[in-house]
């Protein structure tokens, strides 16, 4: 009996070293980087929000801002066109939200496509030299991209 008390001490002892050492190596694991990049996703959530606020402001004509480079080709669309661009917005700050940082890096970044593939696709179709806006957009929001 005392070989067996003996036994299932040691065995509880080893079972310590274990937890802790596995509770160690856990906590050295990479969490660091997941962090890192849900912040660089919504750092860069944040560059691209506040570019579709600059098309924003330029198109809404309520707002005179100073050498608007976002001319509508339609004027008639501004409302819809404003509308379109608050659907983006509000699709952005999800980005900034602690529900992004459950999911997977490509989750998010097949979100963001999508969103940028969308403001491309409205830039290139609704705005005057629509071509040329969207190609120093994608630029400027690579670049963004690189710094966050």
């Amino acid at each position: 009996m005392d070989q067996f008390i003996l036994v299932i001490f040691v065995g509880l002892f080893i079972a310590f070293i274990l937890m802790k050492q596995i509770k160690h190596f856990t906590d050295r694991l990479p969490a660091d980087t997941q962090k890192g990049d849900f912040q660089k996703y919504a750092n860069f959530s944040v560059a691209v929000q506040n570019m579709v606020r600059t098309i924003k402001n330029d198109i809404d004509s309520a707002k005179e801002s100073e050498n608007p480079r976002f001319i509508l080709l339609e004027p008639l669309d501004e409302k819809e066109s404003l509308e379109e661009l608050a659907d983006f917005l509000r699709k952005l700050v999800f980005f900034e939200t602690l529900l992004a940082k459950n999911k997977s890096a490509k989750e998010i970044e097949a979100e963001l496509f999508a969103i940028l593939a969308d403001l491309d696709t409205f830039v290139r179709e609704r705005c005057q030299d629509g071509e040329k806006l969207a190609d120093e957009l994608k630029d400027l929001l690579f670049d963004d991209f690189q710094k966050a």
